[in-house]
């Protein structure tokens, strides 16, 4: 008889069991914390690629017109002239830089088709500080005076995410970094413009 008893006690105890809940935990934050840095990556990356498609338009633009393209803000001489980098953007909205609303700009998407198309960046709202970023934006703002003479730069901008994130494209440089959640700006200076 004791050898039938022994052998029907062969279940788990409750140690055990809370040492199996325990790892599968530590498994499932491991993963989680792998699965968002991927998240990351990926995103990054998927801006990146969009915003130097963007900019060798932009230059091959240049390269052939001998001048940058316009965007409708700064043709009406709006001090702040920056639009959507490209169409599809969810409201036509693509983000708020130095205080001002950014939309998409048909006028100057349709100019720059001489040379290049191109749809959204992204459509995920990147909040950097004051600023917000749907994808890139694309025009003259204001920038530091050890970036522009001026202080007033053609620009291309865009945000990643991850405090610190390497901007990657030549020549682009971070502006504004943000905590929570982490985010990073970043801005390429095509040319100085005069102080507007």
């Amino acid at each position: 008889m004791i050898k039938i008893h022994q052998f029907l006690r062969t279940g788990f105890t409750v140690v055990e069991l809370i040492i199996v809940v325990v790892v599968i935990a530590i498994l499932a934050s491991v993963t989680l914390v792998g699965y968002n840095g991927l998240q990351t990556r990926a995103y990054n990356t998927q801006v990146i690629a969009g915003v130097v498609q963007y900019k060798d338009t932009i230059e091959s633009y240049k390269a052939f017109f001998k001048k940058y393209p316009q965007t409708t803000r700064e043709l009406a001489s709006e001090k702040i002239a920056v639009v959507c980098l490209g169409t599809g953007y969810p409201n036509k909205y693509c983000g708020k830089v130095t205080g001002v609303q950014t939309y998409e700009d048909p006028a100057f998407t349709q100019e720059l088709s001489k040379i290049g198309e191109g749809g959204p960046i992204s459509s995920l709202k990147l909040d950097v500080n004051s600023e917000a970023f749907v994808g890139a934006v694309y025009g003259i703002d204001e920038v530091p005076n050890s970036a522009s003479p001026t202080g007033w730069s053609r620009t291309i901008q865009y945000a990643l995410k991850g405090k610190n994130a390497d901007c990657e494209i030549e020549s682009a440089w971070s502006y504004a970094l943000q905590d929570d959640p982490p985010t990073t700006a970043c801005e390429i200076n095509l040319e100085s413009v005069p102080a507007r």
